[in-house]
């Protein structure tokens, strides 16, 4: 029975000492200060790679358009309907639509278009099937179908 409770309070000291070593640990890779005032306490924001340029085309392929939509926020413009979109890499988006609210989809690229479908909301109750436009890039924004999106 002693020799049990020795043990039991030899993993207790060592989970606690492995707890202490990871509460001490001062910086994580993935992190870097943010802007802060002098005097301010330290600040840790996400580093985030830096989105590169869009493409430029009319015909534009199914790889280009994954790496100018995936993991980037967007400001979107269509007749009657204006807002902010983030594209994720999983095929999943989130829209904030002004005026409406907030909705989630799924996104898909092909050669030389960029299909879209919409989940259910408040305001869009059956939500919207896929439909795939073409998708074109200046360079500064991308234009699917009668939408334009702008990276922020």
């Amino acid at each position: 029975m002693r020799f049990a409770r020795g043990l039991s309070g030899l993993a207790l000291a060592t989970v606690a000492l492995g707890l202490a070593a990871c509460a001490s640990s001062s910086s994580s890779p993935d992190l870097a200060p943010a802007t802060q005032a002098p005097g301010a306490p330290v600040a840790m924001a996400p580093v985030a790679p830096a989105p590169g340029p869009l493409p430029v085309g009319n015909a534009l392929s199914a790889g280009d358009i994954t790496k100018a939509l995936a993991e980037r926020k967007f400001t979107y413009a269509a007749p009657g309907n204006k807002g902010t979109v983030t594209f994720y890499g999983d095929g999943t988006f989130e829209y904030d639509q002004a005026g409406k609210g907030t909705g989630t989809g799924i996104w898909q690229a092909s050669n030389g278009k960029l299909c879209q479908a919409r989940n259910p909301t408040s305001w869009l109750p059956k939500g919207t099937p896929s439909m795939c436009s073409p998708i074109t890039s200046d360079g500064m924004r991308l234009t699917s179908g009668p939408m334009q999106l702008t990276p922020l």
